[in-house]
């Protein structure tokens, strides 16, 4: 009956959705029966997932919830979101979990105190964030979680606190996520839309919210259509792979609830490509450490902030995708994940879906709508790996939707950067969560000047928005049993002021162990051209020319193979970083003065106490010929690759 009612309410244009007072309970993410099967799977099919579930909900039940004033006190202003108040929200659901399939008292006290403590906040961000913050969304899904498991439960004043909680804050976070004007493709819409509709629907039935409710379930629905038409269909994330995971948390949670309540599915292809988005991000997996597991582009870190277990686990039960149900289970195994809504692996856990290792995939992807392309010599787990960036900020099908910023804060100016992973660890390195410089980057400068968009703590879309005449692309990706090769142009992503008419990076990916990097960059006029190769360890000149870096388990040997009227210089200089941090980073440069420039680098690696090999280069007219030992690559400049 409830589905059915919310299907019809739908049609009426969101009406009044239900009747749903105690005995339609529990109908968010589970009803009744739902946890009546999730019992006895906590013994068999779900059993390590229980465990680690109510040891994180024994922990909460252990210890109180931080008071306001104190938190307060600590972050002043300074922390507008409350940023503090995430983990509240994320909590509560821990306790409901555990009192819902054990009947133990002691998770229903805790859920009780935690929930009202978060009820008695003075604020949920300050100003307009109030109500439409981060913190706002995850403790409004927190509350109503905990609302709607433990209706019958809770104690009646308890009950009624949180109940007049739920019906303010939803009515401050349709007040205050409009204001923010919160673009279609950012965490900072879905955390608190999903928030509200979450809130909304556990509401569902409530006489003094019976006329709001349609209002705030049409909005979050509105703008969640909006993001599907959005999305590319390569399924990857113009924010790298961080803050995928917390978007994707939300995302998926909302259309959990509205596949169950309101009869609407998600439409877009980015869903079904999404988690191989992460699988082939991810880092070869004996290189994984708990903070160092995937790519780090745009302002990710190197590991996952969210899951993302529990969001790979959900995606192979919607789309039977065996390889990502493996790597939840990699990840587990290795205990390189975060437990932020752990809880959820045993709602979206699908025993099932066999769990299939990636052995058989290609080891080349090419995300088209992103233009990432991640090449790797296999998947035995200590692979070499590449990944080569060049794209527009937000994907091509999404660019000519949008004459206003979409949500491009976060991307990085990195056209033709790449990254190289081999014997074991980083090699050639991102920025991280850096100011937006392309200086940081594995790409070119001109004149000391960069890419469309730089110089602040967050891509500047006025550089981009409406659209340049022309975006920069990946033009080729080809992978052989030997060789992968991979050509982008970023011409498109430098200002025009720059004067430059082509910048071509070939990359030759000779497995396992060389990376062959052929730029071919053109001007109207000379000017000042600068290649940068950033390593993720110093480097050192050695008597033959090369610049060597010793790592932790491995050697790098970067050999410039073109270096006629070619400065070479190597420092470790303090970068412009974000949140009062200025780190360090170490850069290889390689400058000419010229219109016309054709510059070749290899780069090769092997394990630390080896010796990598050396490249040499023929060069004969428009034809070069890159030699490794026995391998080889052909340049040929006359070849069209567009």
């Amino acid at each position: 009956m409830l589905r059915r009612n919310f299907v019809l309410s739908l049609a009426a244009g969101f009406a009044p959705l239900m009747e749903g007072k105690e005995g339609a309970r529990p109908r968010l993410f589970l009803d009744a029966a739902g946890f009546a099967r999730l019992r006895p799977a906590i013994k068999t099919t779900h059993a390590a997932l229980w465990d680690y579930v109510k040891q994180q909900a024994d922990s909460i039940a252990a210890t109180t919830p931080p008071s306001y004033d104190a938190e307060f006190a600590k972050r002043g202003e300074k922390d507008s979101e409350q940023l503090w108040q995430r983990e509240v929200g994320n909590k509560l659901p821990y306790v409901a979990m555990a009192y819902r399939l054990t009947d133990d008292a002691r998770y229903l006290r805790a859920a009780k105190d935690w929930a009202v403590a978060c009820c008695g906040y003075t604020h949920w961000g300050l100003g307009i964030q109030d109500g439409g913050a981060l913190s706002a969304g995850h403790q409004l899904v927190g509350l109503a979680v905990v609302y709607d498991w433990l209706y019958n439960a809770l104690d009646a004043p308890s009950r009624e606190i949180i109940r007049r909680t739920l019906i303010k804050r939803c009515g401050d976070a349709l007040r205050n996520i409009p204001l923010r004007n919160k673009p279609l493709l950012q965490n900072h819409l879905w955390v608190p839309a999903t928030g509200l509709a979450a809130a909304a629907l556990a509401l569902s039935g409530d006489p003094e919210a019976e006329r709001d409710i349609p209002k705030w379930i049409e909005y979050v629905h509105g703008k969640y259509s909006g993001t599907e038409a959005a999305l590319g269909s390569d399924g990857a994330s113009h924010e790298g792979i961080g803050y995928w995971s917390y978007g994707v948390e939300y995302m998926l949670k909302y259309w959990h609830l509205a596949a169950d309540l309101l009869g609407r599915s998600p439409s877009s292809p980015w869903w079904r490509n999404t988690a191989a988005y992460y699988l082939y991000l991810s880092l070869p997996r004996n290189a994984w450490t708990a903070d160092n597991n995937v790519v780090d582009i745009a302002d990710s870190p190197r590991t996952a902030w969210y899951g993302p277990d529990y969001l790979l686990r959900r995606l192979a039960h919607l789309y039977k995708d065996g390889q990502a149900q493996w790597l939840a289970a990699e990840l587990n195994r290795t205990g390189h994940w975060a437990p932020s809504a752990a809880w959820l692996n045993l709602v979206w856990y699908d025993p099932a879906v066999p769990a299939t290792p990636p052995t058989k995939l290609p080891s080349l992807r090419h995300f088209t709508d992103m233009d990432i392309v991640s090449a790797r010599s296999g998947w035995s787990g200590d692979e070499s790996m590449v990944v080569l960036k060049c794209g527009p900020p937000a994907g091509h099908e999404s660019a000519p939707k949008f004459d206003l910023n979409p949500g491009i804060g976060h991307v990085h100016p990195d056209a033709n950067h790449f990254v190289v992973i081999g014997a074991g660890e980083w090699l050639v390195k991102d920025d991280g969560y850096q100011a937006k410089m392309t200086s940081n980057h594995n790409t070119l400068l001109i004149d000391g000047q960069g890419q469309l968009g730089e110089g602040g703590d967050w891509l500047n879309p006025k550089d981009w928005y409406p659209l340049p005449k022309s975006l920069p692309r990946i033009l080729r990706a080809v992978s052989t049993p030997e060789i992968d090769e991979i050509v982008g142009d970023a011409t498109a992503a430098y200002p025009e002021r720059l004067c430059l008419k082509r910048f071509l990076r070939r990359l030759y990916f000779l497995k396992p162990d060389v990376l062959l990097v052929v730029d071919e960059v053109t001007l109207t006029t000379p000017r000042k051209l600068e290649v940068r190769i950033h390593p993720e360890y110093a480097a050192t000149k050695e008597e033959d020319g090369a610049w060597v870096c010793r790592g932790k388990k491995s050697l790098l040997r970067i050999d410039p193979l073109s270096p006629e009227g070619v400065t070479f210089a190597a420092e470790e200089a303090e970068i412009q970083g974000m949140h009062g941090r200025n780190p360090r980073l170490f850069a290889l440069r390689m400058t000419a003065e010229t219109a016309k420039w054709r510059n070749a680098v290899a780069l090769s690696w092997c394990p630390a106490g080896g010796r990598p090999a050396k490249v040499t280069l023929e060069r004969g007219g428009e034809l070069w010929v890159l030699r490794a030992g026995s391998r080889k690559a052909y340049v040929n400049f006359d070849l069209r690759v567009s």
